[in-house]
């Protein structure tokens, strides 16, 4: 996730340089104003620090906390000065923060933090690792605790911690670079990168992570965030003989067109990505088809995803080196969960979908492989949320009630999944007409919307969906 932050000091948002409370540079004096722009841009994630709190101890700043809160309905992480139960529970229960972030007592009482995850859960306690030339800082970054960063992290990997804030304090706020070093150093923990970021190519290698903090780069304009936070439009070309098919809950299918000038096509009215799915490589046991995809890869520029057929690393390995850019991934991940941890060491976080196949059953939801034709018991939110922890950077979400049916998106089992993981989720099958994706925007929280059935048959371009998102003010790219 790109998680914008807000710094607050005397109900205001601020920055810091350094660390340095002498050194800071005021933002708003409304930051619940900051955090409705954060949301309208698309955020789906905000990172809230309280630093008079963080020095004192205490909840100096909860009446902007308590605002924020009420202004956006996104999910807010809050470190600062959080330090026993009754905070925590202030923050958790009464305010509805969804997770906060523990510093100078994580240092301090190690206990007190494995009791907070037992109560609350690994997902809603975040320990912040801050640290200054290897050692971790506490009390607002002013006291040197003299603790290793990672003997502390290995030590907070073994009372349950999942998720770890880690900054380095000497570059944040300096529009330097993250201190890529120490991240590379840290194994077996779910990181959020904080800390000098001052540029796309910054955030976009810290995707490679669970997330990253940004905050005065986009303050001082030095990136885009609304564009890299935008909901993206994703045509879907899947690919039978060399054909793009297309058919109605995964059978009856029909010829479309050529992959190559269809996906041109696209990329002329604005796509924002390709997806394109080798859809019976798998039940044909075949690999998938390299020269196609490697075709169309040379003639786009916008990013390319292919799925269909990868058993193996290196089946995603040729793949990749095809120049596509991601690979999505079904049935092998399914069979071979671990496939999922080797994919993400070998490839990148970024660079690694999930491709998940769900159908209402009974209560809940289930997972389906093999182009939809196998139920594999699986639940599917459980499933999701595995992918998640073992290193996906995206989940490819596909109703198989809803495929090709043109009557909406599942609305349902779409909100179950992305209010359940904290990874992007591109809601796939059943759209019709353009206000089925602005619905599926606006009821859920995907971050993209994958169309087939409404382009393919000319119903719509991609030009005019994003006009109407435009008009519906749903934040999107062109």
């Amino acid at each position: 996730m790109i998680i914008p932050a807000i710094d607050l000091q005397n109900g205001e948002a601020v920055r810091l340089y350094k660390g340095d409370y002498a050194q800071k540079t005021v933002y708003s004096k409304n930051p619940a104003d900051l955090a409705a722009d954060f949301e309208r841009m698309g955020a789906r994630y905000l990172h809230l620090v309280d630093l008079d709190g963080a020095k004192s101890g205490g909840t100096e700043n909860i009446q902007a906390i308590r605002e924020i809160r009420k202004r956006v309905d996104i999910p807010i992480q809050l470190g600062g000065g959080i330090r026993n139960a009754g905070t925590v529970a202030r923050y958790l229960d009464e305010i509805g923060i969804n997770r906060v972030i523990l510093g100078t007592i994580a240092v301090k009482n190690p206990e007190f933090v494995r009791e907070m995850i037992e109560k609350y859960g690994a997902e809603r306690i975040v320990v912040g690792v801050d640290v200054r030339d290897g050692k971790v800082q506490t009390g607002g970054w002013l006291e040197d605790s003299s603790v290793d960063y990672l003997e502390f992290i290995e030590r907070l990997k073994e009372i349950g911690v999942r998720i770890i804030v880690v900054t380095d304090i000497s570059r944040d706020g300096t529009l330097t670079s993250p201190n890529w070093d120490i991240y590379a150093e840290i194994a077996g923990v779910n990181v959020i990168v904080s800390g000098g970021v001052s540029s796309e190519a910054h955030i976009k290698k810290g995707l490679d992570y669970y997330g990253i903090i940004v905050g005065k780069a986009h303050y001082e304009n030095r990136v885009n965030l609304p564009a890299m936070l935008k909901k993206r439009i994703i045509p879907c070309l899947d690919i039978m003989g060399g054909r793009v098919v297309k058919g109605v809950n995964f059978v009856d299918l029909k010829n479309i067109g050529d992959p190559v000038e269809i996906a041109k096509l696209y990329e002329a009215q604005g796509a924002d990505e390709i997806v394109l799915l080798d859809i019976t490589a798998t039940i044909e046991k075949r690999d998938a088809n390299y020269r196609l995809f490697e075709q169309i890869a040379k003639q786009v520029k916008i990013p390319v995803v292919v799925g269909g057929g990868m058993r193996s690393i290196d089946d995603m390995r040729k793949i990749l080196a095809s120049g596509v850019d991601k690979v999505s991934v079904n049935s092998a991940f399914v069979a071979n969960p671990e496939l999922i941890d080797a994919a993400r060491a070998r490839f990148g976080k970024s660079r690694i979908v999930a491709a998940i196949d769900g159908k209402k059953t009974g209560g809940g939801f289930n997972v389906f492989v093999r182009g939809g034709r196998d139920d594999t018991g699986l639940d599917l939110i459980q499933w999701a949320k595995e992918c998640e922890m073992r290193g996906v950077g995206e989940i490819l979400l596909t109703s198989m009630d809803c495929d090709g049916v043109q009557d909406g998106y599942d609305i349902e089992m779409t909100r179950a999944v992305t209010d359940s993981v904290n990874i992007p989720v591109i809601a796939s099958g059943g759209c019709g007409k353009v206000g089925h994706i602005i619905d599926v925007f606006k009821e859920t929280g995907c971050a993209a919307a994958l169309v087939a059935s409404l382009l393919h048959y000319g119903k719509a371009s991609v030009a005019d969906i994003k006009r109407e998102m435009k008009r519906s003010g749903v934040p999107c790219a062109k």
